[in-house]
Parts: C-alpha cells; sequence; structure tokens
C-alpha cells in the first residue's frame, strides 16, 4: 500500500521547489493565471531568485518563496506565510513597492518601470470575511480609473477553502491549487494523479513526493518546519509575556479579560493554521467561554508539539 506523501507543500523549502525551481514552470504559471486572471494569460515566466538549497542552510527564513518575470516583463511575486500578524498588509505593501522601485537601473526612466504583482498565500485568515481571494489596486476613488503598470497586491487566504474531497475536481483551478497546498501531504501519490490530472499538478506532486525520497531534502524541510513552529511559538510566548509585564495601572478588570480572550482567540488560530486545520472563524471564538478557548489552545498546542517530537 503506499504512503502518504507526509511533506507539507506550505513549508517554505517545499513550496520554493515546487515553484521557484526552474523545470517546475508549468506550476508557477497555473498558479500565477489562476490568481491574476489576465485577459491574455501568462505563457512564459523568467526565476529572478531560483530555488537553491543552499539559500536554507540558514536559519534565517526566505522574505519571499519565488520572485519571476512574465513574456511582458511584469514582475510577479509570490510568498506563503504561516502566521499573519497584524502588521501583515503593510508588509506586503512595502515588498510590493520595494520590488517595483528595484526595476530602475543607472539611466533608466519612470517609463521603464514595469506592472508589479504580489500574491500572498495565507495560513491564517487576514480579512473578516468568507472571500478566498482579494484583489488591491491603486484606483481612483471617484472615478474608478485605475494607475496602470504600477502595483496589485493579491491575497488569497488558504484557511478559507474548506472544499470537500468530491468538490475538487470541479472546483476552479485556484480552489484546486488551495486544496493540493493544504492537504496533499494527507494523499498518497496516486490519490492525488486521480484527483488532479493535470499537467501542474501531475509535476507538484512529484516534486513534492521527492523531497520524502531525498535524505538532505527531507532532513531541510523537517528543520524549516520546526524552526517556523519554534518562530511561531516564540512568537506567542513573547506576546503573552509582553503583555503580562506591559500592563499598566490602572487597567480595567474586564479589559484584561478581553485581552485574555484576544490572545486565546489569535493562539488558536495560530496553531490551526500550523497544523494546516481549517481555521476557527472569528465569530465562532467569540461565541465560547474562556474556560472553552483555554481548552482549544491547550489541545492544539499539544497536537503541535507531539508533530514536532
Amino acid at each position: 500500500m503506499s504512503m502518504k506523501i507526509g511533506i507539507r507543500a506550505w513549508i517554505d523549502f517545499a513550496f520554493r521547489k515546487i515553484f521557484g525551481k526552474p523545470g517546475n514552470e508549468i506550476c508557477l504559471i497555473s498558479l500565477l493565471n489562476a490568481v491574476l486572471r489576465f485577459p491574455h494569460p501568462i505563457v512564459s515566466v523568467e526565476y529572478l531568485n531560483p530555488f537553491g538549497i543552499k539559500d536554507f542552510e540558514t536559519d534565517k527564513l526566505v522574505c519571499v518563496d519565488v520572485k519571476a518575470t512574465d513574456q511582458l516583463g511584469r514582475v510577479l511575486i509570490v510568498e506563503i506565510q504561516i502566521v499573519v500578524q497584524s502588521s501583515f498588509a503593510k508588509r506586503a505593501v512595502f515588498y510590493a513597492c520595494e520590488a517595483y522601485a528595484d526595476q530602475l537601473r543607472a539611466g533608466q526612466g519612470y517609463s521603464d518601470l514595469k506592472a508589479t504583482y504580489s500574491i500572498c498565500l495565507l495560513m491564517r485568515n487576514l480579512w473578516d470575511d468568507d472571500q478566498l481571494h482579494h484583489q488591491f489596486r491603486l484606483v481612483d476613488h471617484e472615478s474608478g480609473r485605475v494607475l496602470e503598470e504600477s502595483i496589485e497586491i493579491h491575497t488569497v487566504e488558504l484557511a478559507k477553502y474548506n472544499g470537500a474531497l468530491s468538490d475538487v475536481r470541479s472546483a476552479s483551478v485556484l480552489e484546486q491549487w488551495a486544496y493540493w497546498i493544504k492537504n496533499s501531504s494527507e494523499h498518497t501519490v496516486e490519490e492525488l494523479q486521480e484527483l488532479l490530472p493535470g499537467l501542474e499538478f501531475l509535476r507538484a506532486t512529484g516534486e513534492l513526493n521527492a523531497i520524502r525520497e531525498i535524505t538532505e531534502e527531507k532532513q531541510m524541510v523537517d528543520a524549516r518546519e520546526k524552526a517556523s513552529l519554534d518562530i511561531q511559538s516564540n512568537l506567542i510566548d513573547a506576546r503573552q509575556e509582553g503583555r503580562q509585564e506591559g500592563r499598566q495601572e490602572g487597567i480595567e478588570i474586564g479589559e484584561q479579560r478581553g485581552d485574555q480572550r484576544g490572545k486565546l482567540k489569535a493562539s488558536i488560530q495560530i496553531y490551526e493554521g500550523l497544523l494546516g486545520d481549517s481555521v476557527t472563524s472569528e465569530s465562532i471564538l467569540s461565541s465560547r467561554s474562556t474556560e472553552e478557548l483555554e481548552s482549544m489552545a491547550a489541545h492544539l498546542q499539544k497536537r503541535l508539539r507531539d508533530r514536532s517530537s
């Protein structure tokens, strides 16, 4: 009997190898077209930061997973984030602006600038709605006029896609990628080949499975996953300690309790994102008692520790 792949595609090492390795352009092109939906689809890409295992031999996590240009010279950035902090939207704008400005070289004019598209795949919800994909452009509020050839930022909140297995074949390509990125580790190669037989998915599945069979890469992806878990756990601990130490005199008991509930809800959503579970909505968490939130957080934290041990 075939084994489950067991490698999570949303770990940065695996994600960048699948979508950022020369030879895997078919995967990146499919994902880009699914998100951007240009009138004339992207047909070719050139990597500006091609995948290399040496990029992952330090403890520093890669900020931008994939950077490429298409046949028209447009700059394309794709990144995946396990945990989304409150400042993430500003961070996304910063990196998009930086990539846009970096195009200019000595002797070039502003007319040489090409549009920059930043695609942020998020394992945790950022916006309080049910919309999987958001598109942000520079647009005039009154007339609706768009500043073309400038900057666009797209967010795809993978946690919001919870389509049933039976619906995957008829889903949109974007939804199929959402399912594959979230759930491919829980399938065998044969199951994925039958479920998603498109060439782009066959290539992605083969690349993901290959990591399991290469000792060096399997060790690397395990280390990267553990590093991500450690960073997020430390972040949660630091927030908790900071809130405890930083409480000023005069804060009302009710505010303290509200802060505790907010902290528990954030922790639960972070843990769920790290585990690849569906992220519980803010409205559902708000309806739970503090004791229920504490129990949920403790259970999820134990699962994380068991998985990384």
